[in-house]
């Protein structure tokens, strides 16, 4: 064999040798490639499902909050109605006159007369009070500044029952939030 020869079989190997190296490393790319492709599909789904977890919890927190801001409102409304229903008790209250009122006052002075067994003094807040209390023989010893009713006190002054329309309103206050509050909102 020449020389020549020899050349051109190594050429001819050699060339053999580098179709072989590159064809092992296109299928070697290849398989990177997919691998690739695959990692990179996978993660992208992972971080779109984590995206959309975090969406679904977001949207919860803010669903779950404005309800609570609704409640809020809602609550606000309902007590702002309880009061104006307090204030125009209270009006109807001080604005009562005549009968209906002597009426009222003659039975709230009993219900104290009986809770102090008789024994008891009488302090009006209306000049009408002072007729109404002399007329069951009661003494009058003085007068309070308040919208009506009266205040009844043992004789010997240590019981004091406030029977004044704004003492009961104050006592009765959460008792009548409770039943208003029943009569307006229950469903």
């Amino acid at each position: 064999m020449t020389a020549e020869k020899i050349l051109e079989r190594i050429q001819k190997d050699s060339e053999q040798e580098i179709k072989k190296i590159l064809k092992e490393a296109e299928k070697q790319a290849g398989i990177i490639i997919e691998e690739a492709k695959k990692e990179a599909k996978q993660e992208s789904e992972k971080i779109l499902s984590d995206g959309k977890q975090q969406a679904e919890n977001n949207a919860k927190i803010i669903t779950s909050k404005a309800s609570q801001d609704a409640k809020r409102e809602i609550m606000k409304a309902r007590e702002k109605i309880i009061d104006e229903c307090f204030i125009k008790a209270h009006h109807e209250l001080s604005t009562l006159r005549g009968t209906p009122y002597k009426n009222l006052v003659k039975t709230l002075i009993e219900d104290g007369c009986d809770k102090l067994k008789g024994q008891c003094n009488i302090i009006i807040s209306r000049e009408v009070d002072r007729e109404i209390a002399t007329s069951m023989g009661l003494e009058v010893i003085g007068t309070v500044e308040t919208n009506g009713g009266v205040i009844i006190k043992s004789n010997d002054g240590r019981i004091t029952l406030d029977h004044t329309f704004d003492g009961i309103l104050k006592r009765k206050k959460d008792e009548i939030r409770r039943k208003v509050g029943t009569l307006l909102f229950s469903d």
